[in-house]
């Protein structure tokens, strides 16, 4: 039980972290990006957890190659991202 606490805080600090950074907002904010959140196959996947299975949908794998949006991505801070 502890141990799924700890991992819930340790949640909620990593994406506090991500909300207060620069980069990430300016990467969550283009509106490609928020066009990919609003399609419902991706926000199926966002609910479920499923980074492969994500990460292989032919729209974000479009995202990701758009020239835009890759230049944010590519500008992020791993330590943000990871911890």
């Amino acid at each position: 039980m502890f141990n799924k606490m700890g991992d819930m805080f340790k949640q909620l600090h990593a994406a506090k972290r991500l909300m207060q950074d620069e980069k990430f907002q300016a990467l969550i904010s283009h509106p490609k990006v928020q066009a990919a959140f609003q399609d419902p196959d991706i926000r199926a996947l966002l609910t479920a957890q499923d980074p492969a299975k994500l990460m292989a949908h032919p729209k974000l794998a479009a995202l990701l190659r758009d020239p835009d949006v890759s230049q944010l991505f590519a500008q992020l801070d791993p330590k943000t991202l990871t911890g």
